[in-house]
């Protein structure tokens, strides 16, 4: 009888040890979910500033590209009088 409340107490040990790893490992889960949300946002934001960015440079390369007559045809190029 006293083994068998040996026994008894070992396997509530032994689930009572599970459910607290079952638990700490939930809490990580759902830290990574969190940290795994926060990086595509911030994945996102990146790839917004990039585009941005790329507009930008095509921008101004199309305002490097233009010739200098086409400038000075222009009305903005143009002398103020």
């Amino acid at each position: 009888r006293q083994k068998l409340e040996e026994e008894r107490k070992a396997y509530e040990n032994q689930i009572e040890d599970l459910r607290k790893a079952m638990d700490k490992m939930q809490t990580e889960e759902s830290t990574l979910q969190a940290m795994k949300r926060r990086a595509e946002r911030e994945a996102g934001d990146f790839r917004q500033k990039t585009l941005t960015l790329e507009r930008e440079v095509e921008r101004l390369r199309s305002r490097l590209d233009r010739p200098t007559s086409s400038l000075l045809d222009s009305p903005s190029g143009s002398p103020r009088k």
